[in-house]
């Protein structure tokens, strides 16, 4: 008898009713900062950022985290931003890093057209150099992570390192569209997937992070708690 693989997700329901459903329960909220999804569509690159509902997970976990000070590294055009400025508080701050100067100048925009100036502060450069400068302002409540996966570890240990206890660490695209194993894929995949393995390793070390999850949205969410 072949032995049935093991799914870790695995439901009794149909995901594409569930999915159905859901998408119509939130059908508002694809219009939440229509400016910068027309943005990212008219260029091609709304598949690149957060889905509304994985946005409503970003801002519910920024809720969880009572966080006061959050930290986004990769900012694209700021669509996840004020998904995270939505889930802090009055004085809260986000600090959003992006290297691409295009990227940083659309962020900025879209984030001075919605009035989230007082919450939001777009950082432009290498995400290592920004957060060799934000660690003079640790610790933080809340840190995303949805940037360049061979970097992905650096960033997480950054994270554990700079987060209050009981603070939330929270990446996106880190099933890599499933190649997370080794295999028939290419050098610069084995790469990334390398990289995103250890990314793993970091996020289940106990001595980091009192407790770790995956979350199966489409890129696949890991989640943290320092």
């Amino acid at each position: 008898m072949k032995k049935e693989e093991p799914d870790i997700f695995a439901r009794d329901w149909q995901p594409s009713d569930v999915a159905v459903y859901f998408s119509a329960l939130t059908a508002a909220d694809e219009g939440y900062a229509s400016g910068v999804t027309a943005s990212m569509k008219k260029d091609g690159v709304r598949g690149d950022s957060v889905s509304a509902m994985e946005g409503r997970l970003l801002e519910t976990f920024a809720r969880l985290s009572g966080g006061r000070k959050a930290v986004e590294i990769g900012a694209l055009y700021g669509y996840s931003a004020h998904w995270i400025a939505r889930g802090l508080p009055e004085g809260g701050r986000l600090y959003s890093l992006e290297k691409d100067p295009a990227c940083v100048q659309l962020a900025k925009e879209a984030v001075e057209a919605s009035g989230l100036s007082r919450k939001v502060t777009v950082m432009e450069g290498p995400a290592k150099d920004s957060l060799k400068t934000l660690s003079k302002l640790a610790p933080f409540d809340f840190c995303f992570i949805d940037a360049e996966p061979e970097l992905a570890p650096d960033y997480l240990r950054w994270a554990a390192a700079n987060l209050r206890p009981g603070g939330v660490a929270l990446a996106d695209k880190t099933f890599l569209k499933g190649r997370l194993s080794p295999g028939d894929i290419s050098a610069a995949d084995n790469t990334r997937a390398r990289a995103m393995r250890e990314f793993f390793h970091v996020l289940f070390d106990s001595d980091r992070f009192a407790s770790a999850s995956v979350i199966p949205t489409g890129g696949g969410f890991a989640v943290g708690i320092k």
